[in-house]
């Protein structure tokens, strides 16, 4: 699923206004990389409100943070070490296999673009400057000179060239759908006999060298994409997209690597073989622990304040908490819904998407605050191979999104009625907002393309209908004496996600489902959702880019073995029409229409999900960063990344 971020966190006002390929040969950066201004995010991460039951005890905490500040504030100085906190086990730093929470990818890895403090369209980072070709498929790109990885080698073209083969070629790559998928696609060449025989074709066909990406010189990186894509400069600014010196890894044909990959990014003589681009370098990385980096001096951006960065992986949402509220940690990504008081925000700024003030505990302890509307999805996952229809529809009925933004989010959510979030959902009409339509189409089928959203969500907008749930499930033959039993798998230490499994727990055992109630580490979910062994889970998804495709590409049902739902493999639960609908709507119009048939498109598919019940959408949530009065930190925006090299801290 890419590199998105499952996860971090309102949503905005302005519609997504995407860049044509034919508006003109030559952009400039800062004009045309892509869209006008909106929301969005990157990446994949675990949630917004990650709790443990028990908290764990911080007593005996490591108390030195390394910066010898206090929470007083002062005069902010250069030096000093950040202490971050990592919300999931760190368990690869490769760009092409990074998963979910990993710590620091901004601090260490250079991308051709970049979105500078969370904001679009995305800036120069690696590249000065590109041009396009008229048919909108070939793109070529200046490159700086005198970059140097933290190997000490050049960084050149062909480094691109290496990085990009790597990311579509390897097998160790869990990202190759970022750059050969169904969205952003490089062209390369295709064989049938390298992918095992199935009904649906792989990315496994690729064949390797093929990609047609080119080192014109030194400077110049040149590639052609399959077909037009607007939200190229977007796609290639993510983390997968991550530089690394030419021949690092031996993982892919043409190159032999200086090492195996099964011995990269591990502790060698003088430290880790790791060697990016970014202002940070990796100076010790405990796999699954700790990665603690250090200020690169031959950095060729602005020289970092820090002297370092730490992330500790502390994956309950309570001890984080506790560490940060200890100052064991200088900044808190999210608080455990539990904990958190809306009373306790006191907001004194707002500048564009973010709001920024202050927070204030119940004992009076009181720390900055930032929020930003974040363009996520928090939803269920259905196993469509395990779970029949009636079954996903019953969970559907008993859902009340409106109530769960409201009692488990306590507001700092909005209901969530679409796999698309509101700020880039698409707009049918002048004066009307994404949002809007967003709304509309939930409530009354505004614009509905389809009989099954004509009249709205088809679940009950707003409202809990078990009598509906005791009927479908009727129909498909269960009752008292013939019940349904299935597993709900939740994040361990999830709070909120804990509190919807258990909220339709005890909701649908009216409409004959029993449902037992497991917990998972973060990064177990994930592999099992690739293995396909859990039924149903809860999972936040945050967008790579500010376009409904990012999510969408996963519900239309081409490719089901790679996907967490498998809707259309054979022997799922669903029907073969409405998959061949979604197929038909897709490549009809996603690549040849124009923005209107597209935008049709994209709610078409969002209501052969509500008929489909794949991913069960609840809640669209709010990021949150708390920081201490000592750090001299930039709220990010809705894209969320953020390279600390002008963070400060405070004596």
């Amino acid at each position: 699923m890419g590199i998105h971020r499952y996860y971090q966190r309102n949503y905005g006002k302005r519609e997504v206004v995407p860049m044509m390929p034919n508006d003109t040969t030559r952009r400039g950066f800062l004009t045309a990389a892509g869209v006008g201004a909106a929301t969005a995010l990157t990446g994949c991460q675990s949630g917004p409100s990650e709790d443990n039951a028990t908290a764990t005890d911080e007593s005996s905490t490591n108390q030195d943070s390394n910066n010898d500040t206090t929470d007083s504030g002062g005069t902010p100085t250069t030096g000093g070490t950040l202490q971050m906190m990592a919300t999931g086990s760190i368990q690869t730093l490769d760009p092409i296999n990074a998963k979910g929470s990993g710590a620091g990818y901004d601090q260490y890895g250079r991308s051709l673009m970049e979105f500078e403090n969370g904001t679009y369209p995305p800036k120069p980072a690696l590249a000065t400057d590109y041009s396009m070709s008229d048919d909108g498929l070939t793109y070529t790109f200046q490159l700086r000179e005198g970059v140097t990885f933290h190997d000490g080698s050049e960084f050149t073209a062909d480094d691109i060239v290496y990085s990009y083969r790597r990311l579509a070629g390897s097998e160790n790559s869990r990202n190759r759908d970022d750059i050969i998928g169904t969205t952003m696609t490089i062209a390369h060449e295709k064989d049938p006999s390298r992918s095992e025989p199935t009904d649906e074709e792989t990315l496994a066909d690729y064949v390797p060298g093929s990609l047609e990406v080119e080192a014109v010189d030194d400077y110049t990186f040149e590639m052609t994409l399959a077909a037009p894509f607007q939200y190229t400069l977007f796609q290639i600014a993510g983390g997968a997209f991550s530089i690394l010196p030419e021949g690092s890894v031996g993982d892919i044909e043409g190159y032999d690597g200086e090492y195996a990959y099964n011995e990269f990014f591990s502790t060698q003589g003088d430290g880790p073989a790791y060697a990016g681009l970014g202002p940070f370098q990796v100076d010790s990385w405990t796999k699954g622990s700790e990665i603690q980096l250090t200020a690169f001096d031959e950095y060729y951006g602005s020289q970092p304040e820090l002297d370092g960065i730490t992330y500790t992986v502390v994956g309950s949402g309570n001890t984080r908490l506790s560490r940060f509220r200890q100052q064991n940690a200088d900044v808190l990504e999210g608080m455990p819904t539990a904990s958190f008081n809306p009373d306790g925000v006191s907001i004194s700024e707002t500048d564009g998407n973010r709001s920024v003030g202050t927070y204030t505990f119940d004992d009076g302890m009181t720390v900055n605050y930032g929020e930003i509307p974040s363009l996520s999805t928090e939803y269920l996952v259905f196993n469509t191979l395990e779970v029949p229809i009636a079954v996903r529809k019953a969970f559907a009925y008993a859902m009340n999104q409106d109530e769960i933004a409201r009692d488990i989010y306590k507001g700092n959510a909005k209901a969530g009625y679409h796999i698309t979030p509101p700020a880039p959902y698409p707009t049918f009409e002048d004066g009307v907002s994404s949002v809007e339509t967003y709304d509309q189409h939930a409530e009354s089928g505004y614009q509905s393309n389809t009989e099954y959203g004509e009249d709205g969500y088809p679940y009950g907008y707003g409202t809990t209908d078990l009598q509906s749930a005791q009927e479908v499930m009727e129909a498909a033959g269960y009752s008292d004496s013939n019940r349904y039993s299935i597993t709900g798998t939740t994040i361990a230490g999830n709070s909120a996600y804990e509190s919807v499994f258990t909220v339709l727990q005890s909701k649908l055992r009216s409409a004959y489902i029993d449902m037992s109630i497991e917990q998972a580490e973060f990064g177990t979910i994930i592999s099992r959702a690739i293995s396909g062994d859990m039924e149903v889970f809860g999972l936040g998804d945050g967008m790579e880019y500010p376009g409904p495709q990012n999510f969408l590409r996963f519900l239309y049902g081409e490719s089901p073995g790679g996907q967490f739902t498998r809707w259309g493999a054979e022997g799922s639960y669903h029907e073969e029409s409405l998959r061949q609908q979604a197929l038909d709507t897709w490549e009809s119009n996603y690549v040849g229409g124009d923005q209107a048939s597209r935008n049709e498109a994209f709610q078409t598919i969002e209501e052969i999900n509500w008929a489909s019940v794949q991913e069960l959408p609840f809640a669209h949530t709010t990021s949150q960063r708390f920081w201490h009065q000592n750090v001299d930190i930039t709220m990010y925006d809705v894209m969320e990344n953020q390279t600390f090299t002008d963070v400060m801290l405070s004596r």
